[in-house]
């Protein structure tokens, strides 16, 4: 291949929220605690050491530069642990692991070690607890009794709490059961006291059969996941409204739909699907990880043409893919199941932030058709030449080893089983100035706390600019809409900006699963997105989101209430402190820490 021409490198454009997260979180320390490196150089360390796995001296050279033009000018972001950790010699470049649980003393106790060693290097961890026989039958090996799947839960939970991700980011975990596990109900409801496996978001893995049985108002089976015998029923219908009214109540649980994502499982041969990565948006098989990034869309914006530049785009897209699968290469893994289990498929996640930006700069109201088309039309440029790129890398270096093992086999000849996923980007969202994921703005002016303590007021530029144009700028505007207030309230304000600057809550629940959707169409893995709901919603809202989620081909769901938890990320400071910030740490996009 003959080597790309390197652009020249720049200073990064970052916002004082920016460096603030960089210095908190990001950059390196010297001995003493002091920051050691500049945001440049942080870029430069990384794209140094994902470009170190190509072939020639020239390829890494002019690589690393197109790899740090591409994050300096805040275009394209990996996840997390690569930013914290390429380059040092230490932790994980992945995100997103899921480890096995078996039904064995040895298995609990081997995963659980498995999970401190993952989250110390700094990933985050999924489970499905569905082999583990229920609560109270017998283990003939000892003549005692199974402690069941929520007491594992717990016993994970624990073990995150007593892991600090190196210093730098709270335990993560996503805990799965089979809806037709004996143990489900407790499991829906293990979060409910508010104190137990608050690290984890927790969903119900639900099988298109017990929809069906819901919709038709049937009993389902409970299996022992044991023997696959019979262990009692429960009227379908009836589960599905507790599970809608406890996600109604807290968020969770969530719902993960396994038979629509093992129906896009690129490698059956190698087993089924049962877990997914803690938000959910990142479906793997057991020892798994998948490495993530995010293009900013908004970046690439073309005022003059209305359009976005889509020559651009597609260039961007194809770095990032190689970018990504370097990754698959640069990084270490704590155990040797991972590291196999990663390179045999070398799943890749590459996904978008600053989407609402892109749509109010284009005029585009969020709850409309027309943020629809322009979802789908973006997503399948962006997967074509995600596919187009990876298809052109396993030409030059090969494809992934499980290739002849997957549904690609005597087709297209990937380097990656997986191309694009759609994650909810959390602080590199905040990193690139860009709004997070494919989510809506959560409010127009807000308080943002850090899982260190930090708190960072946010206030939507583009808002700010269009008030002061419009000539309805002013401080107490902003006082009032950081303190809850709705600009849907001012009907001093156009309508037309009044539906541009729509936020979180003033969007229908429809638009937010059909935006989804819309997404999920063109993703190879899932889509981390919240269906938020403003706080009088109703439980048939949520259960009515459920259903919709899994009839427009949604992989999971995840409702999120106003309100509904005492904790969450982004909040609005109290109207008599405006200077304050909630105490809470719970992202309503994912529900946990943020990533």
């Amino acid at each position: 291949m003959v080597a790309p021409t390197a652009p020249a490198s720049r200073h990064a454009p970052l916002s004082a929220n920016a460096r603030t997260v960089l210095e908190r979180r990001y950059l390196l320390r010297d001995s003493s605690g002091e920051v050691a490196e500049t945001p440049e150089q942080l870029f430069a360390r990384v794209a140094g050491a994902i470009a170190a796995v190509e072939p020639s001296t020239e390829l890494r050279e002019a690589w690393t530069e197109r790899f740090r033009d591409a994050m300096s000018s805040l275009r394209f972001l990996p996840n997390s642990p690569t930013l914290m950790n390429a380059g040092t010699g230490r932790g994980t470049l992945a995100a997103c692991f899921v480890l096995p649980v078996d039904d064995t003393l040895e298995s609990i106790m081997s995963t659980a070690r498995a999970t401190a060693l993952v989250q110390k290097f700094g990933g985050g961890t999924g489970f499905d607890f569905s082999r583990l026989r229920a609560e109270g039958e017998s283990i003939a090996s000892t003549h005692g009794a199974a402690c069941g799947p929520v007491s594992v839960l717990r016993h994970y939970d624990d073990v995150s709490r007593l892991v600090t991700q190196g210093g730098k980011r709270d335990g993560a975990n996503m805990g799965i059961l089979r809806v037709d596990h004996p143990d489900v109900r407790a499991f829906l409801h293990a979060k409910d006291d508010g104190v137990s496996a608050q690290r984890f978001n927790i969903s119900l893995a639900v099988t298109d059969a017990f929809l069906e049985a819901a919709a038709e108002g049937a009993s389902f089976a409970l299996v022992d996941p044991r023997d696959g015998s019979t262990r009692g029923e429960l009227d379908a219908a009836l589960l599905l409204d507790e599970a809608a009214r406890s996600a109604w109540l807290s968020g969770d649980p969530g719902m993960v739909f396994i038979d629509t994502i093992n129906r896009a499982n690129p490698t059956p041969q190698l087993g089924a699907i049962e877990a997914t990565n803690p938000c959910g948006e990142v479906p793997l098989l057991p020892w798994e990880a998948c490495t993530l990034g995010s293009i900013n869309v908004a970046a690439f914006r073309d005022e003059a043409a209305d359009d976005l530049d889509w020559a651009a785009l597609h260039e961007t897209v194809a770095l990032a893919v190689r970018f990504l699968d370097n990754v698959v290469d640069a990084s270490p893994f704590p155990l040797e199941e991972i590291r196999e289990a990663v390179r045999g498929n070398r799943k890749i996640g590459l996904g978008v932030m600053g989407f609402a930006d892109l749509l109010i700069a284009s005029g585009v109201p969020y709850d409309s058709p027309e943020a629809l088309a322009l979802a789908e039309r973006l997503m399948g440029e962006i997967a074509a030449a995600a596919d187009a790129a990876s298809e052109a890398l396993g030409e030059e270096k090969g494809v992934f080893p499980n290739w002849e093992r997957s549904t690609h086999a005597g087709g297209t000849r990937y380097r990656n089983a997986t191309r694009t996923c759609i994650a909810p980007t959390g602080t590199i969202a905040i990193i690139a100035s860009a709004s997070s994921g494919i989510e809506p703005l959560y409010s127009l002016a807000h308080l943002r706390r850090m899982g260190d303590g930090t708190v960072l007021p946010e206030v939507s530029a583009a808002f700010e600019q269009a008030a002061r144009d419009g000539g309805f700028h002013s401080p107490e505007l902003f006082e009032e809409l950081a303190a809850g207030g709705s600009l849907q309230d001012h009907l001093e304000v156009p309508e037309e900006l009044r539906r541009r600057f729509a936020t979180a809550h003033e969007i229908g629940w429809e638009q937010h699963v059909r935006m989804q959707a819309a997404f999920q169409r063109h993703t190879d893995l899932a889509v981390s997105k919240t269906v938020n709901l403003p706080h009088d919603a109703s439980v048939e809202d949520v259960r009515s989101a459920l259903l919709l989620a899994h009839e427009l081909g949604c992989k999971g769901i995840t409702v999120y209430r106003d309100g509904s938890r005492t904790q969450q990320v982004l909040a609005h400071a109290p109207a008599d402190a405006p200077g304050e910030a909630s105490n809470g740490q719970c992202c309503p996009e994912c529900g946990l820490p943020q990533a």
